[in-house]
């Protein structure tokens, strides 16, 4: 997976400026209300397509890589940086196991906009 081998690749540097980029992402009412939807549209499909199990190792395996960046750094956990950030990584790995259904890409795209740095997001920089 692409955004696994990004996720392994990140510097501590990285994960501050990608949870400066998700909280900037989600300022307002609106942004959050799209993030639930995406969420929920995410969730809804995992279900219909009984992919929950694969949706929550490729979860756990996402958050994990974030943690272990903060490892090899030297952070202290719990820090907020790296928790938004796995959180993030978490859900967008969720969406990932869905793959081609109805509303899915939409449901990336949004979930997608605080991570413009990676290279593998880079389609949601001309959407």
């Amino acid at each position: 997976m692409v955004f696994g081998q990004a996720l392994t690749d990140l510097s501590f540097d990285d994960v501050r400026s990608i949870a400066f980029d998700l909280h900037a992402a989600c300022a307002s009412t609106a942004d959050e209300v799209a993030n639930t939807r995406a969420m929920l549209m995410i969730e809804q499909t995992l279900r219909r397509t009984r992919r929950l199990h694969d949706a929550a190792l490729a979860s756990l395996a996402a958050a994990t890589k974030v943690q272990q960046v903060a490892a090899r750094a030297h952070v202290d956990l719990p820090d907020d940086d790296v928790t938004r950030v796995a959180r993030a990584a978490a859900q967008l790995a969720r969406g990932m196991v869905v793959g081609d259904h109805p509303g899915i890409h939409d449901a990336l795209h949004v979930l997608g906009n605080g991570w413009l740095r990676l290279p593998c997001f880079a389609e949601f920089r001309a959407a």
